[in-house]
């Protein structure tokens, strides 16, 4: 091949390439979860783009994009307008700006959406909850300030999550300070998982019906005897076995502090067992309470 026609060749394979790049670039890129939320719902062009502005800007304050567009999605399945997914989508991005995590906020408004509550209920609810997290995550604050320790940073937000959750179905902050002094207290074991762990069982106590002050009391009394953090874990278990017996919640939650106070340690497994002697009431071989 001589020399031109080996320029020719050249340029024909470099204008193959110029064009296909051309193609490539003229090509849109596939739509987005965003993108898709919208151009499913049955809103108008000006509302598709006033609600893709407000997405946009939720997202680029660290809202997750798909927390986003399942908020649209739900939204116009409901049929819900354009204002008012654009003001659900503000008690969000609000509670981002804060540096509250936005998730908990972003799921009860899906959750309503899904359950067609209307819109300014489901904004109340919302707001409520972004609340609710503002004081847990005073409460987290005040816990470490007590002496609870963070393990790891993802523990902190975990613990704010969990305790917004615990105020929300009616424990009294004063009762998750007290839970905290007592934790922060103790020479060992004070840490945030821990704190959560007391939170959550308090939260969960409640749930069954026991009323705020005799949960906080039930796992201030097992924190006293020096349960750990599995044996805090297992009191709803515990809980549920003496209403599966005919107690009402308050009796069973009486009946069960009865227990933890009268029950020694080695009934915990704090000083060991046959199957993993030698473990400290810290130990990672520590076994669940058992009732007696």
């Amino acid at each position: 091949m001589t020399r031109k026609h080996l320029g020719i060749v050249l340029l024909i394979v470099l204008g193959v390439a110029t064009v296909g790049r051309q193609a490539s670039a003229q090509q849109p890129a596939p739509p987005g979860e965003l993108s898709r939320a919208l151009e499913r719902s049955n809103l108008s062009a000006e509302s598709k783009a006033r609600l893709r502005s407000k997405a946009d800007e939720v997202v680029g304050v660290g809202v997750a994009k798909r927390d986003v567009a399942d908020v649209i999605r739900q939204g116009a399945v409901r049929g819900v307008p354009a204002p008012e997914l654009i003001r659900l989508l503000d008690v969000v991005g609000q509670t981002k700006r804060h540096g509250l995590p936005p998730s908990p906020v972003a799921d009860k408004i899906k959750e309503g959406l899904a359950k067609g509550v209307p819109p300014e209920r489901i904004e109340s609810v919302a707001s409520r909850v972004a609340g609710d997290l503002a004081s847990a995550r005073d409460l987290v604050r005040r816990a470490e300030q007590a002496g609870v320790r963070v393990e790891v940073p993802g523990n902190r937000e975990r613990a704010v999550e969990t305790v917004a959750d615990v105020l929300g179905r009616g424990v009294p902050p004063d009762d998750v300070e007290s839970l905290a002094q007592r934790i922060g207290g103790s020479s060992r074991g004070a840490t945030m998982s821990c704190f959560q762990a007391g939170t959550q069982a308090t939260g969960d106590l409640v749930s069954m019906g026991v009323s705020p002050r005799a949960a906080s009391d039930t796992v201030g009394t097992a924190l006293a005897q020096g349960m750990n953090q599995r044996d805090i874990e297992r009191l709803p278990e515990r809980l549920a076995q003496e209403l599966r017996c005919g107690q009402a919640p308050e009796d069973g939650a009486n009946r069960l502090r009865e227990q933890i106070r009268s029950e020694a340690p080695e009934i915990r497994g704090d000083h060991g067992s046959p199957d993993r002697p030698g473990k400290g009431r810290d130990g990672g071989g520590d076994k669940p309470g058992r009732p007696r």
